[in-house]
C-alpha cells in the first residue's frame, strides 16, 4: 500500500504536508481579507474589525465549550487562559474597542509575534490533522496574527516605538498570574518553567541548555521589535 501524500489518520508532525497545508491556508485567508478590508471605507474597515474579533472569540471560546462537554480532556496545568496566546480572550477587545495605543502595540508586538511563532512551530503533541485540538489551535492563532497586522496594513492603527516600554510593562503584568499558578500548580504557563517539544522554546534549549533557553527568547523578542517597529520609527501616529 502506498504512502499518502495526506495522511489525516496520524499525528501531525512539523512541517508536515498537513501542517504546511494549514499554513497556506492560513496565509491565503489573511491575504484575502486584508485585500478585501483595503477596498473598504473607514468605517467598513473597523465594522470588518469588530467582526474578526467577533469570530476569534467564538472560535477561542469553543475550546472551553469542549473542555465543558469532554472534561476528561481539561487539564487545569494547560487549559485555564493564562499562556501568552490566549490572554487575548482579553487584550484583544481592550485593543479594538477602547483604541488604546497601549493596548493595540501590545497585540501587535506580542500577540501577533506570539501567534506566528505558535502556526509555524505549533505544540502539537499527538494531535492528527483534523482533530479539535489542531484544528482549533492553527485557526485560533490565525485569527490572533492576523487581526493586528490587518489593522496596520489597513490603516486602523500605526504601531509608535515610543510605546514598547509600557508594553513591556504590560507583558511583565500579565506574567505574574502565569507565574502564580506555575508555582502552585506545577505548570508551564508562558513556557517558563521548561521548554516545549516542537517548539521555539525546545529548540533555543538543545542549543544553549534548559535553564537557559529564555535568554535567546528575550532576545529573539527585541530582534521581532526591531523588525516590526523599523518601518515606523520615523513619523507620528494618526
Amino acid at each position: 500500500m502506498g504512502v499518502r501524500f495526506f495522511d489525516l489518520d496520524r499525528p501531525v508532525t512539523l512541517f508536515s504536508p498537513e501542517h504546511l497545508a494549514f499554513l497556506a491556508l492560513a496565509a491565503l485567508f489573511s491575504a484575502v481579507v486584508i485585500g478585501w478590508g483595503g477596498r473598504l471605507g473607514q468605517k467598513g474597515k473597523q465594522r470588518l474589525l469588530v467582526a474578526l474579533w467577533a469570530v476569534f472569540t467564538v472560535i477561542e471560546l469553543t475550546k472551553y465549550v469542549q473542555f465543558v462537554f469532554c472534561p476528561e480532556e481539561f487539564d487545569i496545568r494547560t487549559g485555564l487562559p493564562f499562556h501568552l496566546c490566549s490572554i487575548s480572550l482579553f487584550t484583544y477587545p481592550l485593543a479594538v474597542f477602547t483604541r488604546s495605543e497601549t493596548f493595540r502595540n501590545f497585540i501587535y508586538a506580542v500577540n501577533m509575534p506570539g501567534a506566528f511563532f505558535a502556526l509555524v512551530t505549533p505544540d502539537i503533541g499527538n494531535s492528527t490533522a483534523l482533530s479539535f485540538y489542531f484544528v482549533h489551535l492553527m485557526v485560533a492563532h490565525t485569527f490572533i496574527a492576523l487581526i493586528p497586522l490587518y489593522m496596520v496594513v489597513c490603516g486602523l492603527f500605526r504601531p509608535r516605538p515610543a510605546v514598547l516600554p509600557k508594553v513591556a510593562a504590560m507583558l511583565a503584568v500579565t506574567m505574574l498570574p502565569a507565574l502564580l499558578l506555575n508555582r502552585i500548580l506545577g505548570s508551564n504557563y508562558y513556557f517558563v518553567n521548561g521548554p516545549v517539544k516542537g517548539t521555539l522554546t525546545q529548540t533555543f534549549a538543545d542549543c544553549f541548555g534548559e535553564n537557559a533557553y529564555l535568554l535567546p527568547m528575550l532576545a529573539l523578542l527585541a530582534a521581532v521589535w526591531a523588525l516590526l517597529y523599523a518601518p515606523f520609527i520615523t513619523g507620528n501616529a494618526d
